[in-house]
């Protein structure tokens, strides 16, 4: 491996080429790329100029390497791994929704983009709206929308290539990334470098079998606990801090994040991984064994063991409830909650996770302001099908509905009238030909209209407040993952 340390002269030409493909900021790339492992506040200034879907994306497939050498570089203090690792999972999944619940086919991906720019924009505009319009569920809605949004710029094709190549850039390098599975110092701690991997690498469906190998070789994840071998006793102070944070011999529990990989990446008839989630389910770690049987839907899907369904369930019920459970295995991805990410992965299992799903989608709903629409067409596609132009409002007016059907309308009824200002959201309702106007949707389905929040205490009569944390990743990272 050619690692860096972040701190080599940049190359002149390729410095002007960055500038030129992120016209707002590009020339300040060479230098946030020096900093990033260390600073935070590079962190957030280089993803803001080269995130998805902004112009200065173009620039994105040309920095891969340079991040990936950081973040594998002997040099990189253990505890900086995180932040190049954090940016290449932002890259490579800035529309996560749209990945879920099933993967995206790299072959037809490669195909949709070569005819994006090589034909006339507005063509191409057109027919992503015919897609949109046309779309047999809400996955693929959302990702022929969120392609339509990219065409609207006038570099549309060319951001949407960028993109590809951003994943394929990311992808050659999984043979280094699986590195930072391996050994304590990326394995112990906070914000540790084997669960950013973990997040990275479980999008890159395209490598699974060599993903899944190193995970199941990183840990004894294979073992039952009663067949693993006894650990030696610490000989120093530096094999106790090892063996404390799980690295001792190459070997540990496996990480939650290791876990959400699996689901995303094993295949069933990979009868080992199946065993060993098993091992993780009956566990005594409530968030491993919570996590395990999330893969293992995700895995089998329609042909889950039943255990596994019930103990999602149970983990719902718990005092970390759903939240908080899926925070500490799924990542965060652009705007989108853990949370909000399995609901929609959940529906690989069709009609097995339905009641699933149905628990989660009131709370996603009322407390998920940026992923409201996302997740209300989920489940109304959930209760009353596709969205479709043949539905009337008058069907809906002597519909009479099922108990799931009314838990979903009644959780939208039960909206503040804020909510209701959000066009996406109501656009999401008339696609299902129900009123756009809270008083007539709650009209409709028999619940009062929810009132208003109290108004809030003046000024001098507030307490101090905690200062919130910065908009954009930087936020993100740091209010949960």
């Amino acid at each position: 491996m050619n690692a860096t340390t972040g701190n080599e002269p940049q190359d002149n030409a390729v410095d002007v080429d960055r500038a030129s493909l992120a016209p707002e900021g590009g020339e300040r790339i060479p230098e946030l790329l020096d900093r990033v492992a260390g600073s935070d506040s590079a962190l957030s200034d280089l993803h803001d100029i080269i995130r998805f879907p902004e112009p200065g994306h173009r620039a994105a497939p040309k920095i891969v390497d340079h991040l990936v050498d950081v973040a594998t570089s002997d040099e990189t203090p253990d505890m900086d791994r995180w932040r190049p690792l954090s940016l290449l999972l932002e890259l490579v999944a800035a529309h996560a929704e749209d990945r879920f619940p099933e993967h995206r086919d790299l072959d037809q991906w490669r195909d949709e983009v070569a005819w994006a720019v090589s034909n006339d924009a507005e063509k191409v505009r057109a027919q992503y709206r015919n897609w949109m319009d046309e779309a047999p569920d809400e996955q693929h809605h959302h990702r022929m929308r969120n392609r339509l949004a990219v065409m609207e710029s006038d570099d549309g094709a060319e951001i949407l290539q960028a993109e590809l190549d951003t994943y394929e850039a990311v992808l050659a390098r999984v043979p280094d990334l699986v590195a930072l599975l391996h050994g304590g110092a990326n394995r112990g701690g906070l914000d540790r470098a084997g669960e950013w991997v973990s997040y990275l690498l479980a999008f890159l469906p395209d490598e699974s079998e060599r993903v899944v190998s190193e995970i199941t070789a990183a840990s004894q994840f294979l073992l039952a606990k009663d067949l693993r071998p006894t650990p030696k006793a610490p000989t120093s102070l530096r094999d106790a801090m090892e063996q404390a944070s799980g690295g001792g011999g190459g070997h540990s529990e496996p990480l939650p994040a290791e876990l959400f990989a699996l689901g995303l990446l094993a295949a069933p008839h990979d009868i080992d991984t199946t065993v060993g989630l098993t091992h993780q389910m009956a566990g005594g770690n409530l968030y491993n064994s919570f996590a395990a049987s999330v893969a293992m839907v995700l895995i089998h899907g329609e042909n889950t063991p039943r255990e596994g369904l019930r103990r999602i369930g149970r983990g719902g019920g718990t005092s970390m409830g759903y939240e908080g459970l899926f925070n500490e295995s799924w990542p965060h991805c652009g705007p989108r909650s853990p949370q909000v990410l399995g609901f929609l992965a959940l529906g690989r299992a069709g009609d097995r996770t339905r009641r699933l799903r149905l628990d989660i989608l009131p709370g996603l709903i009322k407390g998920e302001d940026q992923s409201r629409a996302l997740v209300t067409g989920v489940g109304l596609e959930l209760v009353l099908g596709p969205r479709s132009k043949d539905r009337t409002p008058e069907e809906h007016a002597q519909a009479d509905y099922d108990e799931e059907t009314l838990k979903v309308l009644w959780a939208i009824a039960e909206l503040p009238a804020s909510a209701w200002e959000d066009e996406e959201f109501t656009a999401t309702l008339a696609a299902w030909s129900l009123p756009e106007e809270a008083e007539e949707f709650c009209a409709l389905v028999g619940v009062e209209p929810e009132p208003e929040p109290a108004p809030q205490a003046t000024p001098d009569q507030q307490a101090p407040q905690p200062q919130q944390a910065p908009p954009g990743l930087f936020g993100r990272l740091f209010g949960g993952r």
